[in-house]
């Protein structure tokens, strides 16, 4: 049994479900494996608590596109971590990162950021109940990759 394993036992004692998301379950992946946790990440190579090296197929669905370990993601988190960034006060960036999406996206007047896909769904799921006068939403779409 590899260092993994052995945490997992731990966690399945005190984590409910043994970790925090459904879509890491041991069922999904190889029981007998999984779950494996990570020791270190580095473009779409990881390396599990023993130094076993494999490569991320799934790099998050699509979201981790640059890679683990980016060196200019990496130098500009540093700068910022070094700068602060334990504040919820306003940063400039917000305005910064606003003007780039609204340029991306020209048929945007405005941009509001949300927490979390939840949030973000609230708020869109609010406006439309607004501008149409209608409580109902239908929806189809992806709903994570579990």
């Amino acid at each position: 049994m590899g260092k993994g394993q052995k945490l997992y036992s731990k966690a399945k004692q005190i984590v409910a479900g043994g970790n925090m998301l459904l879509s890491k379950r041991p069922e999904m992946f190889l029981p007998e494996l999984w779950p494996s946790y990570f020791s270190k990440t580095e473009g779409c190579k990881v390396w599990d608590m023993d130094g076993n090296e494999f490569v991320d197929t799934l790099m998050m669905p699509g979201t981790n596109t640059l890679g683990y370990s980016h060196p200019e993601v990496d130098e500009a988190v540093k700068k910022i971590i070094s700068e602060g960034n334990m504040s919820t006060l306003n940063a400039p960036e917000e305005v910064e990162l606003t003007e780039k999406l609204i340029e991306l996206h020209p048929w945007a007047d405005m941009a509001r950021f949300a927490r979390s896909g939840g949030e973000a769904n609230s708020v869109a799921i609010r406006i439309a109940r607004a501008a149409s006068g209608k409580d109902k939403v239908a929806f189809c779409g992806y709903h994570g990759w579990h």
